[in-house]
């Protein structure tokens, strides 16, 4: 066997194109498959040179260095056809010969494969042109890349001249009856649809029925928008055939958002992202695929003559494909002729949508349920918080009903009475109205925080203050059962709000003398480094181990030893003591001994100590100036005539009015002779009192300083005084509240 014929036999045994290569001498000696694709004037050596290309030199040049290397190899058209091929070339050198073994991929088809796909662009363009519909597509800044010839027509321009310009440009007045759906469309980058009366370049108006379709472009860049308007004027109108032909043309109003498959003879020229995703091949897989064998692998069953490049079958079905995760398919084909050849456009669209709607609305009803629940879990929260003021309501009412019968009792002695055994009852009663007004307060506090209107506002506090006032409110309940309320003094100032604060030691207190039936009941502080821990200890009946957890619960009640006349426990005190500590922050303790006593502790941050005001000193004098003519509108009389004393106490000459009416009648009278405004909001139904107070400011010639009282706790009464410029106070009243509105007229 010679060396050409065993060059020969080694190179058969390579799989695919293939040669044995010897530069010097020259000898090229191929396989089977390499003399397929390779003509005979491409075997000598100037062939290859000149028809090889390599990135780094020239083939000899190559060669002479003795290393592997690659390239591509341009054939000329082989006698008989009129392509030319593209090969790529790899180069190995044998070891220990001069020999190089050559192998070869033919890039032919993947090279062509582009022009298919811009002659099925070419053809799908002309198609397009063919229809009525007005088709266009744009970018996100309105401007025009596409218009069929349809469209073109309709607004009096040409496909050559609108793609560039702006989609205002081209469509003129109908830009601004339509820019609501195109900002839609660009705002959620989901379909749009409507219908609108249109008028056309002639100005008679026609009916259009618009598809906005996104067109993605590349993952995180905006999409583009496809218009698919059909003039559905006719079908407005009752014409049967422009319907049939708009159910025909259905398909290609979804172009944007459905899968579609283009072919040409029964082999599939391009395919969109949706079709790809759809049939699990990336594009390049599909082309050149026949198209019976992509709808085999949708699930489509194999029918006789079904689109295999000689019939004109169309085809509507269902698909519900098995595998997890594929969506369930509606596939319409669609036969069209191009120069009478069939060609075929399939459309898959997802029909998930209708079970994914049902869905959203299942969840909505779950959420409206679960909204409904937590509503009605709010209301009952909030009658729970309300009775739990109930309780602390009756404690001080209890003890002014206590003062006042010591008064009668005191009044019933002979003439003439003395006033010092009045002083400190009166004090007592001030100290019980107060904790009222307090309680009310904070009722008004939380009613405004559950709003989202309000929020805490921690200051600085003084101990003492507040102990004091605990004192004179509980000390005769304390008395009453034989015991002692004692208060260690104390210097110290906490962080915490007020009112919240004395809600919370009112509450403890109150409980340490209801379950203490001997002993006393002491109130006090403790340093805890940078805290101070506010505590009340009784010598009750204690609290079993298994219990301190279920104590602050709502309606949990203990079992009290004596029952104090007018005292009944509803269960509520503790459960309202947690949440106002929460409020402000506070760490709530409990300690306890079966039959020895309780001690329960408030710990707040320390505060820094500030200027220091007795409560109810400035309510109890009068104010500096007086002689002020004040004007006062209220329908209660009660409320009138107690309002009235307590300004003209104080020195003020008061004019009194009943309802809107009267008012209005008497400041007509003499408007310049009336310094301020005190008004209850709700008056007759003819006139509220907001309307008369703005009214009345109108009609003075100055400055007219307002005060609206109001039992109206809600956050609209609050805005309208403050957008108004008005004083706004909350029923009951106090006389500091009305002193500071009248220091505020200087």
């Amino acid at each position: 066997m010679n060396a050409v014929s065993e060059a020969r036999t080694w190179v058969e045994q390579i799989d695919g194109p293939a040669a044995l290569l010897r530069p010097s001498p020259w000898r090229f000696t191929p396989n089977a498959a390499l003399d397929v694709l390779l003509a005979p004037m491409e075997q000598q050596q100037p062939a290859w040179q000149r028809a090889f290309a390599a990135s780094d030199g020239s083939l000899p040049e190559l060669l002479a260095r003795g290393q592997a290397f690659q390239g591509h190899l341009h054939l000329d058209p082989a006698p008989g056809t009129n392509a030319p091929r593209l090969l790529h070339a790899d180069f190995a050198p044998l070891a220990g010969r001069d020999d190089w073994v050559c192998t070869f991929v033919d890039l032919s088809p993947i090279e062509h494969a582009p022009s298919r796909r811009a002659l099925t662009l070419e053809r799908l363009t002309h198609t397009l042109d063919q229809l009525q519909e007005l088709i266009s597509m744009l970018d996100h800044e309105e401007t025009l890349l596409y218009v069929n010839a349809s469209y073109a027509t309709y607004y009096a321009t040409s496909t050559a001249e609108a793609p560039g310009r702006k989609i205002g440009q081209v469509m003129g007045d109908n830009y601004f009856l339509t820019a609501p759906f195109r900002g839609e469309f660009f705002r959620t980058r989901r379909p749009v649809r409507y219908e609108r009366f249109i008028p056309d370049m002639q100005g008679e108006d026609r009916v259009l029925s618009v598809a906005l379709c996104p067109v993605s472009d590349g993952e995180g860049r905006p999409p583009k928008m496809a218009t698919l308007a059909r003039d559905v004027t006719l079908r407005h109108r009752g014409m049967q055939a422009l319907r049939q032909t708009l159910d025909r043309l259905n398909a290609l109003f979804e172009a944007g958002i459905e899968g579609i498959l283009l072919s040409d003879g029964g082999v599939i020229t391009d395919a969109n992202p949706i079709a790809c995703r759809h049939i699990c091949l990336e594009r390049e897989q599909l082309i050149g695929q026949p198209l019976v064998h992509a709808l085999e692998m949708l699930g489509v069953p194999p029918l006789d003559g079904l689109l295999d490049g000689e019939g004109r079958r169309d085809m509507q079905l269902s698909l519900w494909p098995d595998k997890d995760g594929a969506p369930p398919l509606h596939v319409q084909a669609i036969t069209f002729m191009d120069e009478d050849r069939p060609c075929q456009a399939v459309l898959l669209q997802d029909v998930s949508y209708r079970y994914e709607a049902q869905r959203r609305i299942d969840r909505l009803v779950t959420d409206l349920r679960w909204q409904t629940a937590r509503a009605e879990a709010a209301d009952r929260g909030k009658s729970v918080f309300l009775a739990s003021a109930s309780h602390d309501l009756r404690q001080p009412i209890h003890a002014l009903g206590l003062f006042l019968t010591t008064i009668q009792s005191l009044s019933r002695a002979p003439p003439p009475l003395p006033s010092e055994p009045f002083t400190p009852i009166v004090q007592r009663m001030r100290a019980s109205l107060d904790g009222l007004m307090r309680l009310l307060d904070m009722l008004l506090g939380a009613s405004l925080r559950d709003a989202g209107h309000q929020m805490l506002t921690p200051r600085s506090l003084a101990l003492q203050p507040a102990f004091d006032a605990l004192v004179s409110e509980f000390a005769p309940l304390a008395a009453e059962k034989g015991l002692v309320l004692h208060v260690v003094p104390s210097r110290a100032w906490v962080l915490g709000d007020p009112t919240v604060l004395h809600r919370v030691l009112a509450n403890l207190v109150s409980n340490a003398i209801r379950y203490t039936e001997r002993g006393r009941v002491v109130l006090g502080a403790r340093a805890r480094g940078a805290d101070l821990e506010l505590q009340v200890w009784d010598t009750g009946i204690g609290i079993a181990p298994e219990q301190l957890d279920t104590i602050f619960q709502a309606f949990y009640r203990g079992e009290t030893p004596r029952a104090v006349p007018g005292d009944r426990a509803e269960g509520l005190g503790l459960s309202i003591v947690r949440r106002a500590a929460a409020d402000i922050g506070a760490r709530l303790d409990v300690r306890s001994t079966p039959g020895r006593g309780s001690m329960f502790s408030v710990r707040l941050p320390r505060g820094k100590p500030q200027g220091q005001e007795r409560p109810g000193e400035t309510a109890a004098q009068a104010p500096g100036d007086s002689g002020r003519h004040i004007l006062l509108i209220e329908d209660d009389e009660q409320v009138l005539l107690a309002t009235a004393s307590l300004l003209e106490s104080w020195g003020h000459q008061v004019i009194n009015a009943r309802s809107a009416t009267e008012a209005l009648l008497l400041f007509e009278a003499d408007p310049r002779h009336i310094d301020a405004l005190i008004c209850d909001y709700m008056l007759d139904p003819s006139m509220d009192g907001l309307a008369l107070l703005l009214r009345l400011r109108a009609q003075h010639p100055g400055p007219l300083p307002v005060c609206m009282i109001t039992g109206d706790m809600s956050a609209e009464r609050i805005e309208q005084a403050k957008r108004h410029g008005f004083t706004l106070l909350h029923k009951p009243v106090g006389a500091a509240s009305l002193q500071r509105f009248l220091q505020g007229l200087d």
